[in-house]
């Protein structure tokens, strides 16, 4: 009996002190979660003071390095981002604010009411372009600089809100996970729109990017013609680990492990469920890969993973002064004139 008991008092002893040690690091986790993954992210400032300033230290380091800020860090090269070009940004928003856009929604596989804008070429056209924005943005921003410039070039433009953004549905932004059957579904409907007859290409920047790239291997539409896909990351588990480490000092384990288990039950995707690069393996549709050099929120080695692992045609552009997602903005002729080329190589 005494050496049962003993055994009893070692194992229980065991299991407070695994949970004495996981109690932290959960909660560690579930900040992440829910500062990376939950819409509305105010609600990752919980009570604890440590929990409060780790939540805080999260967002302030993604926002910096999303706004190009090095906030004092000398070892870091600054590129141009988007604060470099207000004007630019504020130019090409109006622009397409004052068109004559249409409204569109539709329901999603899982449940969500999506919305869309559609602007129709002014002269009599097949070819579409399909942008997909970033994380925590809109493709009135992200692609600013770049909506007037396809319209002229004679493109229909469909400008979605991804799910969890904008005014489309959503709790969880799923990093292109789920984003991408959304995707397939807003190239099929093009396809019913133009009966058929029409040419689609792909483009997202950042989250937008890796998006379309998962999406390449979904048995889209055969109008679905090129990607263009701009400072994408390969993964959800490698951009966000690159984040923790690079701006919270923390290691996958037991952190992100724990973020995944989370994420799981409560978002019902896996932060390793999907990968561009893998799918990309797969995928047979050629894909234009843009990179600003001095991006420090998506590093531009994560484009050239993509572009390795890609199995279609493939070319790629790095833009060396750009940071996040401001390449066509640092370099818009050459930005344009590569995409140009891009398109008319696909439409051969």
């Amino acid at each position: 009996m005494g050496k049962r008991n003993g055994k009893r008092k070692l194992i229980r002893g065991i299991g407070i002190l695994t949970a004495f040690l996981l109690l932290p690091a959960y909660g560690v986790a579930w900040v992440t979660f829910k500062t990376a993954i939950l819409r509305d992210n105010r609600s990752a400032f919980l009570e604890s003071r440590r929990v409060r300033a780790f939540a805080g230290k999260v967002n302030g380091a993604l926002k910096a390095i999303k706004n190009n800020r090095t906030d004092g860090k000398p070892e870091q090269v600054k590129g141009r981002g988007f604060v470099d070009f207000p004007q630019e940004m504020e130019l090409g928003k109006q622009w397409f604010f004052s068109q004559n856009r249409e409204r569109i929604t539709m329901t999603s596989h899982d449940g969500l009411k999506l919305v869309a804008y559609y602007l129709p070429a002014e002269t009599e056209s097949n070819r579409i372009f399909i942008l997909m924005h970033g994380y925590r943005n809109d493709g009135f921003g992200d692609f600013s600089g770049l909506v007037r410039y396809y319209h002229e070039l004679g493109y229909h433009l469909l400008v979605p809100h991804q799910r969890s953004h904008g005014e489309s549905e959503g709790d969880y932004i799923c990093y292109g996970v789920k984003e991408r059957y959304d995707v397939k579904q807003w190239t099929e409907y093009m396809v019913r729109r133009f009966h058929g007859d029409c040419e689609i290409f792909l483009s997202g920047i950042s989250m937008g990017a890796a998006t379309v790239l998962m999406a390449s291997t979904l048995s889209l539409p055969g109008q679905v013609k090129g990607i263009v896909a701009d400072c994408g990351f390969t993964s959800p588990w490698e951009i966000i680990s690159y984040v923790m480490k690079k701006e919270c000092h923390l290691p996958r384990f037991p952190f992100l492990y724990l973020a995944d288990i989370i994420c799981r039950d409560r978002a019902g995707f896996g932060l390793r469920e999907c990968s561009a690069a893998e799918e990309l393996k797969k995928n047979r549709i050629p894909v234009l890969f843009i990179h600003g050099g001095r991006d420090t929120f998506v590093p531009p080695q994560m484009s050239y993973d993509n572009y390795e692992a890609c199995a279609a045609k493939r070319r790629i552009l790095i833009v060396e002064n750009a940071a996040h997602g401001a390449s066509h903005l640092v370099e818009p002729q050459l930005y344009r004139r590569t995409v140009r080329e891009f398109l008319e190589e696909c439409r051969k």
